[in-house]
This record gives structure tokens, sequence and C-alpha cells, in this order.
């Protein structure tokens, strides 16, 4: 991505997107042009104290946009944090959002801006069929990345956790009004991060291409997405201030979301539970089971997970279709690797005896449909100890 001389702006599956080094300093000119009055800004702690929201206030402070801070998002937002944060948008006078952050809090952004504008509870939002509720005018929402991941600047739903049962529910909420996707807002991530949320975007590329849903714009961009992150994952972890490197990273988080358009599957399903049950942020779950996942569904999956070993940059032309899908699954295994990323369940605090309580609650989430390989409950708890 070193060809990208100045920024860009793109509309891709329903996503506005603002892409380039800089291009935080347009916000408050954004916020303007569409009318801000005054703007919650929507976070984390983590990313106050970093430093982050500076650029954001210069912007919106020359803007002459005067903004309220909520900060309290935690990881995994959960059904209380969206309904205070809607509660705080209401009271304090707000007409427009700024989401800044990971995906904890671009989600926790997307779900107060449909509860700050519409009636009920947040529970009354959960599922597909619910979007057809989301019917009234909403503020605008500007989404700002801080990290190279979840893609929820441009993913068209937001996953909440819900306190009632303890499990991850999605709202279909459609993407931010605008994503602001700046690369230079990640510069400070640190390796640790920088490694599991690119192998979370890895593995929307990864579970999108093999889904058992026809649809070839994503699966295209699947595979590019999946090239980007096999050329900079390991340098984006190594050398954090080297933008290229950043960029390709920001890129394949967006292309990721917009891939998993085509679905999901059992690693997100599983990881999930990871999540909940036992406190594993996402994208270090979705690595734990990823390697696992892709064996598991390789008797209907040979030829994608060939092709995804060739983007990851192996050397296939000599392999079976078999050997070659192999390789996919030993080169992300690798890559965890030399990431310094943790390889076993029982490495992160994962006890045996919960293996069969999430396993039940992974066969209720919404992503294995479109899993290639049909699961069962036995599947899995298999897979959970595969990695365990």
């Amino acid at each position: 991505m070193a060809n990208l001389k100045s920024p860009i702006s793109v509309q891709l599956l329903g996503a506005n997107v603002r892409l380039g080094a800089g291009t935080v300093k347009e916000i408050g000119q954004s916020l303007q042009a569409a009318g801000g009055k005054k703007v919650l800004i929507v976070t984390d702690s983590g990313v106050v104290k970093a430093g982050l929201l500076q650029a954001v206030s210069k912007s919106l402070e020359d803007a002459k946009i005067p903004s309220e801070i909520y900060d309290r998002v935690e990881p995994n937002p959960s059904d209380k944090t969206i309904m205070e944060g809607a509660q705080l948008f209401k009271r304090s006078g707000c007409n427009a959002i700024l989401g800044v952050g990971g995906g904890s809090p671009l989600d926790a952004s997307k779900a107060i801006q449909i509860m700050a504008s519409h009636p009920g509870e947040i529970h009354e939002y959960y599922g597909p069929a619910a979007a057809a509720k989301m019917t009234l005018p909403r503020p605008y929402l500007i989404a700002v990345p801080t990290t190279s991941g979840t893609g929820s600047e441009v993913s068209r739903g937001a996953v909440i956790t819900d306190t009632r049962t303890n499990t991850k529910s999605v709202m279909r909420t459609g993407p931010s009004s605008l994503a602001v996707i700046d690369p230079e807002m990640t510069l400070t991530m640190p390796p640790s991060l920088t490694a599991a949320t690119g192998m979370d975007a890895l593995c929307h590329h990864i579970e999108a291409r093999v889904s058992n849903q026809y649809q070839p714009i994503c699966a295209a961009l699947a595979l590019e997405g999946i090239r980007l992150i096999g050329k900079s994952l390991r340098k984006a972890v190594e050398m954090g201030r080297d933008l290229d490197a950043r960029l390709d990273m920001a890129v394949a988080s967006m292309t990721g979301a917009l891939a998993f358009q085509k679905g999901l599957g059992a690693v997100h399903s599983l990881a999930h539970q990871l999540s909940t049950d036992a406190d594993i942020p996402h994208g270090l779950a979705n690595s734990l089971l990823l390697p696992h996942v892709m064996r598991f569904n390789m008797p209907q999956s040979r030829e994608e997970l060939a092709a995804i070993a060739q983007a990851l940059g192996e050397k296939t032309d000599s392999l079976s279709i078999d050997e070659a899908a192999e390789r996919a699954c030993s080169a992300v295994a690798s890559l965890s690797k030399e990431i310094n990323l943790p390889s076993r369940l029982r490495d992160v605090g994962v006890k045996e005896a919960q293996i069969p309580t999430m396993a039940e609650k992974a066969m209720g989430d919404w992503c294995h449909p479109f899993n290639p390989r049909p699961c069962t409950k036995d599947d899995m708890a298999a897979l959970y100890k595969a990695a365990y």
C-alpha cells in the first residue's frame, strides 16, 4: 500500500470510507458538513490514557464543535454500557457520535446510535429481524479505529454482551455514517495488541473465504486481505512505527469486515464463548482456535484453503490440493507463534471443565451455520480440546 500518496474516499458495500494518513484531522470538518452541533465521543480508558484523543479533540476544537466523552466502554461491551451511553447522549444534548478505539468502542458507538434514537430496551433490537425496527432517524456517526482487527468501522453489526444470559448478541445496526481510517492512529499500538488484532483480521478473511455462502465480491476481498496480512503483520508487530505496514493492516481490517458479509464460521462461535466465559480477548480467542477449525473444515474446503496458502505467500506449486490446504493451516499456526501469541487454551487460563458448557453455548451462536462443515456439539467440544 506504499503507493497511496494521498487520502482517498470510497464507498464499499454500504460503507463510506475516508482512508489515509492524517485523515483524523478532517473529522471536525466532516461533522460540520453533517450538521453536527455537539458530539458524544465513545471510547475506552485505554484510548484516553494513550493520548489518542488529542488529534481528535484538536480537529473538533478547530471546527468549534463541543464534545462530551464517554470512556466507560469495556472489552466486549455490555447491554448496560450501551444504555448508559445512550442516556448520556440524550442528557448532554449531543446530536452526533464519534467512536474512537478498537472493536469494543466502535461496536458500542453503533449500538448507542440506535438506542439514542429508538425507544425500548436494547434486547428488543437483537438479531437480524430486529433491523426492521430501526427506522427512525439516527445521529451522524463517525468511526475512527485505533486498532487493525475487527473492522467494526465498516461492518453492519455490533456485538453486545447480554448480561442476562452472559452470551454475545448481535445488533444489525448497519455501518457507521463515515469511517475515518488513519493508520497514524495505530502507530503506538503495542506489539501484543497488534498481533492479536491482526490475527482477528486474518480470521475474518479466512472464515469469509471458506463460508458456505456465495458472494464473489466478498470472496475476492478475502484473498486480498489475507495477502496484505501475510505481507505486513509481522512487520507491524516488530516495527510498530512502519507506516506502510500499519496502512496495510488498516486496509486488511476493513476488508475483513466487508468480506465477512459472506459469513463467518465455527471459529467465531467458539471464540465468543471464550470471551464471555473465560474473559479471553476476542482476537486472541480467534487466534487460538483458527488452525484447528481450518483443519476440521478441510474435507469441505480443500481448494479454498489451498488458495489461502498461496495468498499467505506459501509455495504450493509442487503440492497436491490436500498438501496445500494443510500448508495453509500450518502457516497460520506458525504466524501466530512468530508474533508471540500463545497457542494453547490452557496457557491463557481456560479450565478444561469449562469446555462442555462452552460447547453447548457455541451451538446456539449465530456464526457456525455459515461454516463449510456442519458442526455438532461434540465437534465443538473436540475443537476446544484440540486447542487445549
